[in-house]
């Protein structure tokens, strides 16, 4: 199948490499684009870490000299990169933002630093709740790609609301007749209007499950009509 990435790059290439060794033709064409935000102002005091993609993992980390404290991560990759980043003391809530602020409520050692997009898709610190303190930090922005959409194409891979929105905003007449694939109900929820022959949804919010719903026998929910 040709299948089109639309993450972020360069993330979009380790999707296209998995995609290829299962027999898939990878369109690598971002739809959205990572700038880095200056540090302006003090960083709040904290006690802890948490990340909601591997994106703000790779931005603080080259501001952060202090790997010692505790990292929570929404997901398997994220904690794989604060990991590699150098990070010691990492907890994985392997799955969306919900499960990461129901990681960090009981366990938390105090005040926590969300490093993260100037445009989070969830409200962490309302998630976790007012006994932990969470401040965020914008760290990048993510703003849509001028890059047009790839001539041919049997399917396209959403792994956040944002893709999906700006995939709405400027490739809707390319849905029909084609494939969605969404990591989650939050991310199909701007391609159902889009004329699309059928929005699958991932079983869990990992890309695993994203690509398993690339094979009919194992979707996690099955296709739906839109």
């Amino acid at each position: 199948m040709r299948l089109w990435v639309t993450r972020t790059v360069p993330a979009a290439h380790e999707t296209a490499a998995r995609l290829a060794a299962l027999g898939h033709t990878p369109l690598v064409a971002p739809l959205l684009v990572v700038r880095p935000l200056p540090l302006t102002g003090p960083v709040p005091d904290h006690a802890a870490l948490a990340f909601t993609g591997r994106n703000a993992v790779v931005l603080w980390s080259a501001h952060d000299p202090d790997r010692s404290r505790p990292v929570y991560c929404v997901g398997d990759a994220t904690a794989d990169a604060a990991r590699a980043a150098g990070y010691t003391d990492v907890h994985s809530a392997s799955g969306d933002v919900r499960d990461l602020a129901a990681l960090i409520r009981p366990d938390a050692p105090g005040p926590i630093l969300a490093p993260g997009p100037a445009r989070p898709a969830a409200d962490l610190a309302a998630l976790v709740g007012p006994n932990t303190p969470v401040h965020t930090l914008a760290v990048y922005e993510t703003v849509e790609a001028d890059d047009p959409a790839p001539v041919a194409f049997d399917g396209v891979l959403f792994h956040s609301p944002r893709a999906a929105a700006a995939f709405a905003h400027r490739h809707a007449g390319t849905a029909p007749g084609r494939l969605a694939f969404a990591m989650s109900p939050a991310v199909a929820a701007p391609l159902e209007a889009l004329g699309f022959s059928g929005v699958r949804i991932a079983a869990r919010p990992d890309e695993q499950a994203l690509i398993d719903t690339l094979d009919a026998q194992t979707l996690g929910k099955p296709p739906r009509p839109v």
